[in-house]
């Protein structure tokens, strides 16, 4: 197995803008869930603030997956996980405690 990224390719000749140099990455956010051991991260390109583009990277790791993402496309996926949580919550209320200890960080 190899370590190079798998890149779909839109079919015929589609003109691009050229990319910017690629970035250093800086840790978002590094977490490992004590109830389940879920191991979860995320890096972003490095840039100054406010200066992040859609040919930038937003990587989340959770436990040995990998997922490179726009930053756009990133926002997209937070935004289906809180909706679908949502649901999930509508459907089993008694999950809701799961939520509170989540966030529940001892003084």
């Amino acid at each position: 197995m190899t370590d190079e990224p798998i890149v779909a390719e839109a079919e015929g000749r589609v003109s691009r803008l050229p990319l910017r140099p690629a970035a250093e990455m800086d840790d978002v956010l590094d977490m490992v869930w004590p109830e389940t051991g879920l191991q979860t991260g995320c890096r972003v390109s490095s840039r100054p603030k406010d200066t992040l583009g859609e040919d930038d990277v937003v990587e989340l790791d959770i436990d040995f997956v990998k997922v490179s993402l726009s930053p756009l496309e990133f926002i997209q996926l937070a935004s289906f996980l809180r909706m679908s949580i949502d649901g999930l919550l509508e459907r089993h209320p008694g999950l809701q405690r799961a939520v509170v200890n989540a966030f529940d960080i001892p003084d």
